[in-house]
């Protein structure tokens, strides 16, 4: 495929991905999309092996969101490896929205691993069968979520795409959702 300096520009500012990456993907695909294909797979393992490493995830922050009026509020301890990343602008944003997410959608737990066998035998009685305990299991835990900007993708997701970016793990330590009166 032809390509200009531009298209590797582009191509770098909607995925993150370095330029000797777009550049390669460009050479290798026959089309734009296909080259955004080609990254997005690439990304996907670079996630996977970095959060395979378990690198220990001391730094971070502890995020607060108050939604408008007062009367609810989230707090949320978002880790990551080094405070470079714990200081980006990608790893920032993604720490509001997750709070906001949180507030809006109210899970019980960050990861499918909290959940009990207890909890998951009652919400499995209530959907009544393994596709609507899925849809169960995503109101409740936070990575299964939809995203409430974008519904196509996951919280999950969401957090893979700052790992992508930044090349270190990121992990939802733990958030605690307050509403008055409950």
């Amino acid at each position: 495929m032809e390509y200009t300096a531009q298209d590797v520009k582009k191509l770098r500012d909607e995925t993150g991905a370095g330029f000797a990456d777009c550049k390669s993907a460009l050479t290798e695909a026959g089309s734009y999309k296909e080259a955004l294909t080609i990254l997005d797979q690439k990304g996907a393992k670079r996630a996977e092996k970095v959060k395979a490493q378990e690198r220990e995830t001391r730094q971070g922050q502890v995020t607060s969101y108050i939604h408008h009026g007062g009367n609810l509020g989230v707090l949320l301890e978002l880790n990551c490896s080094t405070d470079f990343v714990a200081n980006s602008d990608e790893f920032r944003a993604l720490a509001r929205d997750l709070a906001m997410q949180i507030a809006g959608a109210n899970p019980s737990y960050v990861a499918r691993a909290e959940v009990s066998e207890d909890t998951l035998a009652q919400l499995r009685e209530e959907a009544g069968g393994d596709a609507q305990l899925e849809k169960k299991l995503a109101e409740v835990v936070l990575l299964e979520q939809p995203w409430i900007k974008d519904p196509k993708v996951t919280i999950g997701q969401l957090v893979d795409g700052v790992i992508r970016k930044t090349g270190e793990n990121v992990v939802i330590r733990r958030f605690a959702r307050f509403a008055l009166g409950e």
